[in-house]
């Protein structure tokens, strides 16, 4: 919708703005997550060289040939994401019943065209990362600098939410400690615009994220879509900044169960860049983008916290561990 508008956020009024303005960001930060399940960020803490970085190795690890990704290649099953997944290892679509809305799920599977490489915290004993240090070294480096970045940049996040949601403080953080956060690259492949058309593949299918929230950032090219709350399962382009080191961020299931459905999960797809929309022939270009797919600590309750549990909202969530809670959704993916 034309007049949709995401707010934009400066996240340094967290860090160095005045009493008032902490809570005013805190309280500005919650009701974003609320109303659209979004929100964006400048000054944010990840860099501008960092970002610069993300796509100088996203570029060079996708470009290796296959039989050099094969060796770190990601078998599916319901453990955290290692290493590299082919492309139409994953389908989003099969979380949210509304893609399927006329096709036979027993037929036909809606795929997703992209390729992506996962890994975990760096301290990953449970679940081994794969790298591949003999065909890119320097990689397995950077990708723990931005891991190490980005878990940080969400920890205070949730502080801020604590603000924002008049909270104790250090009652989200203390359920995220010991990381167990997941870092995606992924690239989507250029595409002819008659395959797109076909309508049985999308570059990512609407859905929300398991975690609590995701941070992301997209190339210049664009195609982040979120919903548009005012029209359920309509969405609206989440603007590209150019020349600005903006991230976005999205609210995901974990955090629906915890505040209790206060906040629930932002739906998001990737579809043809708004520039691109009216081709009616010809291909759409390769597009990167990385998300930080930020998590409870595997053995954390992922039932809803008393602070949202009131007579009025009676918890509508159980208990489990935010790491059966992963293992129950991912395997809706394959």
């Amino acid at each position: 919708m034309a007049d949709f508008d995401l707010p934009l956020l400066d996240f340094d009024l967290f860090h160095n703005g005045t009493p008032e303005e902490r809570l005013q960001l805190g309280e500005a930060l919650v009701e974003s997550f609320i109303k659209h399940g979004f929100v964006r960020l400048r000054n944010h803490g990840i860099t501008d060289e960092m970002v610069q970085n993300i796509w100088k190795w996203e570029k060079k690890f996708f470009a290796m040939t296959e039989e050099q990704k094969l060796k770190i290649y990601h078998a599916p099953g319901p453990d955290p994401q290692r290493g590299w997944s082919k492309k139409g290892l994953e389908t989003t679509s099969k979380l949210r019943k509304e893609n399927y809305v006329g096709v036979d799920k027993s037929k036909t599977t809606l795929l997703d065209e992209k390729e992506h490489f996962d890994c975990g915290p760096k301290e990953e004993t449970q679940f081994p990362n794969l790298f591949p240090d003999e065909d890119l070294p320097g990689f397995r480096e950077f990708v723990y600098e931005y891991f190490e970045a980005a878990q940080n940049v969400c920890l205070d996040i949730m502080r801020a939410c604590e603000v924002g949601f008049h909270m104790e403080t250090g009652t989200l953080v203390e359920k995220c400690i010991p990381a167990a956060s997941e870092l995606r690259m992924l690239y989507y492949p250029e595409v002819a615009v008659e395959t797109l058309k076909k309508g049985l593949i999308k570059r990512a299918w609407p859905h929300t994220d398991f975690g609590i929230i995701t941070l992301l950032f997209q190339d210049g090219l664009g195609g982040l879509e979120c919903e548009d709350r005012r029209k359920p399962f309509s969405f609206a382009p989440v603007p590209v900044n150019p020349g600005e080191n903006v991230m976005v961020v999205n609210t995901s299931d974990t955090f629906t169960r915890w505040t209790n459905k206060v906040v629930t999960g932002g739906l998001h797809q990737v579809n043809t860049p708004p520039g691109l929309q009216n081709q009616q022939d010809g291909s759409i270009p390769e597009r990167y983008s990385s998300v930080f797919f930020f998590k409870a600590h595997r053995g954390a309750s992922v039932g809803p916290i008393k602070h949202f549990v009131t007579e009025e909202n009676p918890a509508h969530f159980p208990d489990i561990t935010a790491l059966d809670f992963h293992r129950e959704m991912t395997k809706i993916l394959y």
